[in-house]
């Protein structure tokens, strides 16, 4: 096993380096008494170990390389700080695993994918690539659970342009497969939003034509049948 200590940041995240000799005390629990915080990794068994005073947990990841440590302030109302663990070498092994610290236990506050942007606020916004876009999930902390707390969204923004190489039609819906509009060769659409309720691969896009009409395409035709999206990663 290797030990990854942290050092401290400020004001929302934490940031230690890498290997430090020594762990690193910090006020997590904000009793102005400061913990010792160590995490251990496993490789051999793709784990880590989190260790703050006399209290740990363990938990698998699906990257067994050596991450990330960062404590952080996802409520600056508060008088807790967080933990937050990174593991992952890419875009689709990467997730980030939540602690809290009550004074006595660790807490697992759940997973996201990425820590895109916490200000302290209690809100969480997380990106995870989907191929030519961003999907941004929206976390909030319920701090008497100890949990974070996904806020469901019916569609993701995704708001990218793109010309199309081979006609294709515009439908009413996922399953309604009533035309809207055929859309024409060499046309410019803007791909607006993801309906992400399907299988990985089958998303299906809300889109607006160069005459201003919206209906909905799949990500085959999308992909297939038009040019200039920008796929990365």
């Amino acid at each position: 096993m290797k030990t990854r200590v942290l050092s401290a940041l400020f004001p929302v995240l934490l940031s230690l380096p890498a290997l430090a000799a020594e762990p690193v005390r910090a006020d997590l629990d904000g009793d102005g008494k400061p913990e010792s915080i160590t995490v251990k990794w496993d490789v051999d068994q793709g784990s880590f170990t989190l260790q703050v005073g006399s209290a740990s947990v363990r938990a698998k990841t699906e990257d067994p390389n050596e991450g990330g440590v960062e404590v952080v302030d996802l409520d600056s109302g508060d008088k807790w700080k967080d933990i937050a663990i990174t593991t992952g070498q890419t875009d689709s092994d990467h997730r980030v695993f939540l602690y809290g610290f009550d004074g006595k236990t660790l807490k697992p506050l759940g997973e996201v994918h990425a820590l895109t942007e916490a200000k302290g606020n209690g809100i969480i916004l997380s990106d995870s690539w989907m191929g030519f876009w961003n999907k941004r999930e929206k976390y909030v902390l319920d701090r008497p659970a100890w949990k974070i707390r996904a806020v469901p969204q019916p569609l993701y923004a995704v708001g990218v342009e793109c010309k199309v190489k081979q006609s294709f039609p515009l439908v009413q819906g996922r399953s309604d497969k009533r035309q809207v509009a055929t859309l024409a060769q060499d046309s410019r659409i803007q791909v607006l939003a993801a309906d992400t309720s399907g299988r990985p691969g089958e998303e299906f896009y809300l889109v607006k034509s160069s005459t201003g009409l919206l209906g909905w395409a799949s990500r085959a035709d999308l992909e297939g049948k038009t040019e200039g999206l920008p796929f990365a990663g």
